[in-house]
């Protein structure tokens, strides 16, 4: 399980600027079983790999979507115990990175 650390005073502002300039989803936090009340701007990314299996050549495609938030706006949020919803639909949190500057990227279980 992970979690958001905290960061320098001098990043505190930066995320909120990238997710007012790029952000695309309003995203409500479940945090250790408590939904937040506000929600959170997010950058939402829909990442495609493909490859071939080793036998028969056949090709199998994967999808993962990550969402990036503001880092000080997420703080508490844990991978494998909290949830984000976009919409009206419940996402978990399978897993987080903090880029320990202004960002917290998140891979999200489901289909969006």
């Amino acid at each position: 399980m992970t979690s958001i650390i905290d960061r320098p005073g001098l990043f505190a502002a930066m995320g909120t600027a990238f997710t007012s300039a790029f952000g695309n989803v309003d995203v409500t936090l479940t945090i250790d079983g408590v939904v937040q009340e506000a929600a959170v701007r997010g950058i939402l990314r829909q990442v495609r790999e493909i490859d071939l299996m080793p036998e028969g050549g056949a090709t199998i495609e994967g999808v993962t979507h990550s969402l990036a938030l503001d880092a000080v706006a997420s703080a508490g949020l844990r991978s494998d115990r909290d949830r984000v919803t976009i919409g009206a639909i419940t996402y978990a949190v399978r897993a987080l990175a903090d880029d320990g500057r202004a960002m917290a990227t998140l891979l999200l279980t489901g289909d969006i």
